[in-house]
Formats: C-alpha cells, sequence, structure tokens
C-alpha cells in the first residue's frame, strides 16, 4: 500500500486531483452566477456536477498515464524520473494550482462581496414605490380614516400601471409609527422610492402634502401641496399619481389606465370610516361598518368599490359566523353583483363574485370564470392571485397553489394575511416543517391571529408532539379550537376521559353551529360511522361549500379509505372526476416580485 501511495505521488496524481476539484468548483460558481442571465435552471448545473463527478476518476486514470506539462503532453514512461528533474515539473504543476485555486477564492470574493443582493448596485426596481400611511394633523385627530383612505387610494391608482412596482398596502401600512429611517423601511419592502404624507381637514377644505424620496439618498425628488375644497379630492388623487408616475419615468398606457372612480363627497367619507372600521376585525367595528357603507351607498348608489367593500364584510361576517350564514353570503353576492352591474371594469367586484360562487354556490365553474375575468382587467391583483390559489388547492393542484401563494408574500412579505395562506397550503400539501415555519412568521406579524395556534397544534399532533399540542392549544384564543384541541390531543395521550369530556363539551356548546369540528375530532380517533354522522350533518345545514377543506384536511385521512368517502364527495360534485373538467389559467406572474 505505502508503495502505491508513493507511485501516486511520483506521478503527480495527487496535484491532479487538487487541480481538477480547484477547476470543477470554479466552473460551478461560474455557471451558478451566469445561467439566470439566460433564463436556465438549476437542473443545467446538476448536471453540470454530475458529468464533473463521473469524469474524475477518468482523470486521474490519465493523470497515472500521462503527465502535462506547460506547452505538451507525455507518457510518464517517457519521463526522466531523475529527482533534480522531476521536481522543476513538480513546481511547475504547483504553480498551476496555485493560480487556479488564487482565481477560485478571487471569484469567491467577487461573488459573496460584490455580487452580492446587498450590493448598492444590485438593489430594487428603479420602478418601484411604496406608499406609506399619511399623517393625520388635524387638531382633533379624528381624520385617520380619511389619511389611510387616501393613501390607500393613491397605492390603488398607482398599482394600475404595469410599468410600476407597487408594495402592498398591508406591508407598506406595517410601517405605521415605526420610527424605521427611510432607507431602512424600502430595503424591507424592496423598493426604491417612498410616497409619504400627511392630510388636514377644516370643514369642507383639505391641505394634503405629498412627498417622493428616493431611498438610497434620501432625497427628496417631488413634493407638493394641495389646498383645495373636499370635493375636488378626485382630482387631487388623480394628479398625484400621475405627478409619481411621470417623475419615476413609468410608462402612462392611457388615460382609461387611471380612471378616477368618482363619487358623491359625502358618500366618500362614509365609504372611507366603513373601510377603516371593517379593517380591525372587530365584530362591533364590522357592524358598524356595515351601518355606515349602507349609508354611503343610500347617497351614492353607483360608487362600485363602496358595493364590492360591503360585500367582502357581509361574506367575512357569514364565515366567522358573526351573522346569519345564508343571509350573509347572498347579501354578499347582492351586493357585489351591484358593484360590477355600476362598473363592469372593477376588478375587485368579480373577485367578490367569485368568492361567493366557490365558498356559498359551491359552483366552481362560475367562480374561476369570474376570476379569469377579474386577471383580464388587473393580471397582477393580490386579492384575485390568493383566490386562484384557494381554487387550484381545492381542486387538487396544491403546488401551483402554493407558488401563487409564495408570489403573494413575495409582494406583500409582511402581510399575515398572505404568510397564512400559504402556512395553510403548506399544511394542505403535507410540508409540515414549512408550515410550521410559516404559522411562527404570521404570530411574529401579528401575534393575535385568529387560528394560528391552534393550526400549529395540529402540525405537532400530525407529527407526534403531542404534549406540545396540548400546551399551544391552550393558549388559543378561540374557544372552541381550545376545546376541540383537548380532545385530540387528550386521545392521542391515552387520557380517554379527559378526551370524551372535551368532545362532549365540543357537541354541547359548539356542535349544532360547526359540526365540521365535531366530525374532525371523530375522525382523528378512527371512529368513522360518527365522523361520516356530522359531515352529513355539516352538509345539510351548509351545503357543498366546505368541500375544499373536506378534501384537504388531514384529521380526515382516516376517511379517506372508507367507500362512504368518495360517494360522500361525489354527491357534493368534489371527486377527482368531477373536479378535473375545470380549467383555470393564471396570468404570467411578475418576476421581479418572484425574485
Amino acid at each position: 500500500m505505502k508503495g502505491f501511495i508513493a507511485e501516486l505521488r511520483r506521478r503527480n496524481v495527487h496535484r491532479a486531483a487538487i487541480a481538477y476539484l480547484a477547476v470543477a468548483w470554479l466552473l460551478v460558481q461560474v455557471l451558478e452566477t451566469t445561467l439566470p442571465i439566460y433564463d436556465l435552471d438549476e437542473s443545467h448545473i446538476r448536471w453540470v456536477v454530475l458529468a464533473l463527478l463521473i469524469g474524475f476518476i477518468p482523470a486521474l486514470c490519465l493523470a497515472w498515464v500521462f503527465e502535462w506539462s506547460p506547452g505538451r503532453l507525455r507518457a510518464q514512461a517517457d519521463i526522466d524520473r531523475d529527482p533534480e528533474i522531476a521536481g522543476g515539473g513538480s513546481r511547475k504543476s504547483d504553480l498551476v494550482i496555485i493560480a487556479v485555486l488564487a482565481m477560485a477564492v478571487l471569484f469567491f470574493a467577487i461573488d459573496k462581496f460584490l455580487l452580492s443582493p446587498a450590493s448598492p448596485w444590485i438593489g430594487p426596481p428603479t420602478k418601484s414605490i411604496a406608499v406609506l400611511p399619511f399623517d393625520d394633523m388635524t387638531a382633533a385627530q379624528d381624520q385617520a380614516y380619511f389619511a389611510d383612505g387616501l393613501a390607500e387610494e393613491l397605492l390603488n391608482l398607482l398599482a394600475q400601471n404595469p410599468a410600476l412596482r407597487v408594495a402592498a398596502r398591508t406591508s407598506s401600512f406595517n410601517f405605521r409609527h415605526s420610527g424605521l429611517a427611510i432607507s431602512d423601511i424600502a430595503s424591507q419592502l424592496n423598493v426604491s422610492h417612498v410616497l409619504e404624507g400627511s392630510v388636514r381637514r377644516d370643514g369642507e377644505q383639505v391641505r394634503i402634502t405629498v412627498q417622493l424620496i428616493e431611498a438610497s439618498s434620501g432625497f427628496h425628488v417631488w413634493s407638493e401641496t394641495y389646498e383645495e375644497a373636499y370635493s375636488d379630492i378626485f382630482s387631487i388623487q388623480d394628479r398625484i399619481s400621475r405627478q409619481v408616475s411621470a417623475t419615476l419615468e413609468a410608462a402612462i398606457l392611457g388615460d382609461q389606465l387611471y380612471r378616477v372612480r368618482q363619487a358623491d363627497p359625502h358618500a366618500y367619507t362614509l365609504y372611507l370610516k366603513g373601510r377603516y372600521l371593517a379593517r380591525s376585525g372587530s365584530p362591533e367595528k364590522m357592524m358598524e361598518a356595515t351601518k355606515l357603507l349602507r349609508k354611503a351607498l343610500d347617497i351614492d348608489s353607483r360608487y362600485a368599490p363602496a358595493w364590492a367593500e360591503l360585500s367582502g364584510l357581509y361574506q367575512n361576517q357569514a364565515a366567522e359566523g358573526l351573522i346569519d350564514y345564508d343571509h350573509g353570503y347572498r347579501q354578499g353576492r347582492e351586493a357585489a353583483q351591484r358593484a360590477v352591474s355600476v362598473d363592469p371594469d372593477y376588478a375587485p367586484g368579480y373577485d367578490q363574485l367569485a368568492w361567493a360562487a366557490f365558498w356559498y354556490d359551491a359552483d366552481v365553474e362560475a367562480a374561476i370564470d369570474y376570476l379569469q375575468k377579474g386577471f383580464q382587467l388587473q393580471p397582477q391583483n393580490l386579492d384575485l392571485a390568493s383566490g386562484a390559489a384557494t381554487i387550484l388547492q381545492s381542486l387538487g393542484r396544491i403546488d401551483e397553489a402554493i407558488k401563487l401563494h409564495e408570489y403573494s408574500v413575495a409582494a406583500s412579505p409582511l402581510d399575515a394575511v398572505a404568510t397564512y395562506n400559504l402556512a395553510l397550503a403548506y399544511k394542505y400539501a403535507n410540508r409540515l416543517d414549512e408550515a410550521e415555519q410559516a404559522f411562527h412568521s404570521v404570530l411574529r406579524l401579528s401575534p393575535e391571529y385568529a387560528n394560528v395556534r391552534y393550526h400549529l397544534g395540529e402540525i405537532l399532533l400530525l407529527t407526534g408532539r403531542t404534549e406540545e399540542a396540548l400546551a399551544i392549544w391552550a393558549t388559543e384564543n378561540d374557544a372552541t379550537h381550545r376545546v376541540k384541541g383537548r380532545a385530540l390531543a387528550y386521545y392521542s395521550l391515552g387520557q380517554q376521559t379527559q378526551a370524551a369530556t372535551a368532545l362532549d363539551e365540543l357537541i354541547d356548546q359548539w356542535g349544532k353551529k360547526w359540526p365540521s369540528e365535531v366530525a374532525h375530532v371523530y375522525a382523528w380517533r378512527g371512529e368513522l360511522d360518527e365522523a361520516f354522522r356530522w359531515l352529513e350533518l355539516e352538509y345539510a345545514t351548509y351545503g357543498a361549500g366546505g368541500w375544499g377543506e373536506w378534501k384537504l384536511q388531514p384529521l380526515y385521512n382516516n376517511l379517506r379509505p372508507d367507500p362512504r368517502w368518495q360517494a360522500f364527495l361525489a354527491r357534493a360534485g368534489a371527486s377527482d372526476a368531477q373536479l378535473a373538467r375545470y380549467q383555470l389559467e393564471v396570468p404570467a406572474l411578475d418576476q421581479e416580485i418572484v425574485r
């Protein structure tokens, strides 16, 4: 063995091996940097690595038989092995190896420190912007709804321009009173410019100040103050959005793109107040928001945004059990129909129609048609993308759904709702580690976000960490899920008395309102007859609107081998064969956002 190793050293095979590995590593690093330029994915690199691995042994064999020296290739048998001569050849080989390694280190340094995403010359897209919530400068501090509303309306107008990349409201509004520098905010949102402003309202007069700031330098690219009558608010919005786009040299594609939807000024005020309250999530404020939006529409029944906002409010309240389920969804559908009847070009109206068609009517074909109409009007609309993702995952196209959810999170990284939807999709795809991480991200963004702790507990249960599941379910705010969690965990821990007590409490308190929650527990326990009985009760109470959750819910895994399962889905129109006929095409994603 020692003689073989000595012969390897004598023939410089070890030097050939080092040189081969150094060149191979350098080649892979160069390809990782250059392939994306030609729109080639990492699979091409894998093939190169495989080829290099296969070529390693033949290269060593060649080094055994031949010796390379600058300018020629010689057979080992023809080489004079006088130590002094051999030493000179070895030194030349060493110099070659050192040169290759130096190139590799130099490339690594350039790639790491100069080509890094943090490099100042590879920053966010030049034509990108975030709109921060405007400050309420009114003495009484009672115009927050107007300040927020104006900022959001400007954001929506700018987002209609395909030449601009606009950070989503849910992300940019997270920086309210953050105290962070503009450059830090822009860095987190990956935008090059920030629009901020303030409003002061005195009766029917408004004073609006806006500033467009270049994030990298802090330079005020443009600023303007408008002191006009409140009745001119729509004209002001139009002028601001056009000036910002022109300043950023983002092409404005015709007047239709910037059509500001006009409304009676008093109705518009009520609309802004209603939308502001609806965003709070408080049941009481949501009820008050409904009244304000109704009043706004009594004054101006042709204002489509108010109809769409009212539609979403009704449907959310129905889904949360705050109002009668049937009444809420029917009212929501009627409001969405009014939105698109008064303004057929208003994309959010079609989003609300799709929501009602899918969740209430279980009419997948209609929901898809509404989404397609919405996408024709606004191809990059995040709400439409979220709706499409929900339908895709229900249709079993979970990988496509996850890509859309990931797109929404990339476009709005501080949006707890988008992150929550992505976490759910990961859970449904059985990517439980990623789901767990995503749910923890939701809690970092919004510590009191509803149901997150329940879903985390479910993941812990599914992965065998039942004690941890029980502990986190004890911190769940929703009483239904808290009790349901105990019923699941105690059963898995073999504590049958406590499990039965929790299940009885779940049935007594919430069984009539939420039959599916009881079905989950019975399915997990393996009591299939009871699970199907409660599923039938769910179907009788709410119709087929819940089939998307039925097909994806991991707690139903024990039901799936049972012949009754496919029969139940078929009755709801949700068998695999029935769903295969639906086609949903989503517009190409904005690759600037995805990257």
